[in-house]
C-alpha cells in the first residue's frame, strides 16, 4: 500500500476512526493487526514471513535478557531472512562468474522492507541485551514495534530503547495533527510532484542501450540525486508524520543534506537512521577490535556494509567503497576541519563540490550493470558528444532548481513549528486540498518509493 494513494489514505481514516475505541489491552493487537493487512496489500503470502520475524524477536530478546551470550547466534539467526531472499542468488552470480560454471538461482521475491524489518529486529536484540536485569519487552509491544505501518516498509530505523516506551501510550493525538499533516502534504507534494516526473525521465536515460549524448546524462546524473532525495526523504516525512499523528516520535532522517559542506558533514545529515545504526552497530565494534591505528579501515569497511545493505550488486559494493574512501581522504588531508572553519562563500563552494562528486558517485548507486556506469561517466564528460537539449529537458531542470532553492527549509521540524504559527481553520484546509490532489494525481501513475527495493 503506497502511501500516496486514495487506497491508503482511507486505510488511514479507518484506522484513525477505530483507534480511539479499541481501549486498554486491545489497542496495540489492534495496531498489529491493521499494520499486517497494511502489509499484506503488497502480496499477502509473504505476511507470514513477518509474523514468524516478529515472534523470532520476541523469543530472542526474552532469551538475551536473561542470557546475553545467545546475542551473536540470534542476531545471526535474524540475518538469516534478510541473507536469503536478498543475496543467495548474489552469491551464485559472483561464484559463477568466477569459476566459470553455470549455477542455480533461486529468483525469489525480495520481501517488502525486509532490510529495514531487518535493522529494526537487531536493534532491539541488543538493546535489550544492554539494558540487563530491565527484562524484555511483552509479544505485543515487541510486535508494535517491528511491524508499525509507518515504519514498516523504508524506515527511519527505529531504536528499541526510543521507540518501544512509546508503544504502550499510541493514541490519535489530535493537538499534533494539523502539523504533522502538514510533513505529510511536503511529503507527498515532493513525492508526486518532484521525484516521480524526474525519475521517469533518469528512468528513461539509464534505459538507453546505446551511447548517451553529453547534456541528457548531465541532467540524469543531476536528476537522480534529486530524484532519490525528495523520493526517500518523502517517504520519512510521511512515515514521521503518521506516527505523529498517533503521539510516537519518529527519529529525524533527513537534515537539507546538500548543503554540506564535506562528505562526513553530508552522512550525517542523509539517512541519519541507517548512518547511525552503522556508527554504533558495525563502525564502534570495528573500531573498538582494530584500534585508532586501523581505524580508516574501520570506515572504509563500515561503508562497504552500508553498501552491500542497499543492493546485492557489485556496483552497490563500490557505491560504498568509494564513499568509504572519501572519508577516508577528508580525514587524512584534514579537509573535514578545513570545511567546517570556512564562511559562507567557501561553505558553498565546497558544498557545490560535494554534490558534485555526490552526483557522479550516484552513478554506481542507479546503474544496473557497469556498462551502464561506464556509459553514463563517457557521456557525462562530454565523450559521447553534447547532445541537443532533451525535450523535457527544463521541466527537470527547473524541478531541480526548485528543490536545491527550498533545500534549507526542508526539515521536519522546520515544517511542523511553521505551521503551528498559523491558525488551523487557514492552513488545513489547504493542506487536505494538496494531499487528495497529489493522491488523485498520483493514481493516475502510482510509482513505488525506490527504498522499496531494499
Amino acid at each position: 500500500m503506497l502511501f500516496q494513494l486514495p487506497s491508503f489514505l482511507i486505510f488511514l481514516i479507518l484506522f484513525a476512526i477505530l483507534l480511539p475505541v479499541v481501549q486498554g489491552r486491545l489497542r496495540l493487537p489492534y495496531v498489529v493487526v491493521a499494520s499486517l493487512i497494511f502489509y499484506a496489500w503488497w502480496y499477502p503470502p509473504y505476511t507470514l514471513l513477518l509474523v514468524g520475524l516478529v515472534v523470532l524477536s520476541w523469543v530472542g530478546a526474552r532469551m538475551v535478557s536473561e542470557h546475553p551470550e545467545w546475542l551473536p547466534t540470534l542476531i545471526v539467526v535474524a540475518l538469516m531472512p534478510l541473507l536469503l531472499f536478498k543475496y543467495t542468488d548474489f552469491v551464485l552470480a559472483s561464484l559463477q562468474f568466477f569459476i566459470g560454471a553455470d549455477l542455480p538461482r533461486l529468483g525469489w521475491h525480495l520481501p517488502l522492507g525486509i532490510s529495514f524489518v531487518t535493522f529494526t529486529i537487531v536493534s532491539l536484540l541488543v538493546d535489550t541485551t544492554r539494558r540487563g536485569d530491565n527484562g524484555s519487552p511483552g509479544f505485543w509491544d515487541t510486535a508494535a514495534y517491528i511491524t508499525f505501518f509507518p515504519h514498516l516498509i523504508a524506515g527511519p530505523i527505529l531504536r528499541a530503547g526510543q521507540t518501544l516506551p512509546q508503544m504502550a501510550a499510541l493514541r490519535l493525538d489530535r493537538s499534533n495533527i494539523g502539523p504533522n499533516l502538514a510533513l505529510f502534504a511536503v511529503g507527498i507534494m515532493k513525492k508526486v510532484l518532484i521525484a516521480d516526473p524526474i525519475g521517469a525521465y533518469v528512468d528513461q536515460v539509464y534505459g538507453v542501450t546505446g551511447q548517451v549524448g553529453g547534456l541528457m546524462a548531465l541532467l540524469a546524473v543531476v536528476g537522480f540525486s534529486i530524484q532519490i532525495y525528495c523520493d526517500f526523504s518523502a517517504y520519512s516525512d510521511m512515515a514521521i508524520a503518521l506516527a505523529g499523528m498517533f503521539g510516537v516520535r519518529f527519529p529525524e532522517n533527513f537534515r537539507s543534506p546538500y548543503l554540506s559542506w564535506s562528505f562526513a558533514e553530508l552522512w550525517r545529515r542523509w539517512h541519519m537512521t541507517l548512518t547511525l545504526w552503522l556508527r554504533d552497530y558495525v563502525f564502534y565494534p570495528l573500531y573498538g577490535e582494530m584500534g585508532r591505528r586501523f581505524g580508516h579501515i574501520a570506515i572504509v569497511a563500515t561503508m562497504l556494509v552500508s553498501g552491500l545493505w542497499h543492493g546485492a550488486a557489485w556496483t552497490f559494493v563500490a557505491w560504498g567503497g568509494v564513499h568509504g574512501l572519501l572519508l577516508v581522504v577528508e580525514n587524512l588531508t584534514g579537509y573535514r576541519r578545513f570545511s567546517a572553519r570556512l564562511r559562507t562563500v567557501g561553505k558553498i563552494l565546497c558544498g557545490a563540490g560535494v554534490f558534485v562528486v555526490w552526483s557522479l558517485v550516484s552513478i554506481l548507486f542507479r546503474a544496473q550493470d557497469w556498462r551502464t556506469v561506464s556509459n553514463l561517466l563517457e557521456a557525462t564528460f562530454g565523450l559521447h558528444g553534447w547532445s541537443p537539449w532533451p525535450t523535457n529537458g527544463t521541466q527537470i531542470l527547473l524541478l531541480v532548481a526548485v528543490t536545491l532553492t527550498l533545500h534549507r527549509f526542508d526539515q521536519v521540524d522546520r515544517i511542523r513549528n511553521a505551521v503551528r504559527r498559523l491558525p488551523a481553520a487557514v492552513y488545513v484546509p489547504i493542506i487536505l486540498a494538496a494531499i487528495i490532489g497529489c493522491s488523485m494525481l498520483a493514481a493516475g501513475r502510482p510509482q513505488k518509493f525506490y527504498y522499496f527495493d531494499f
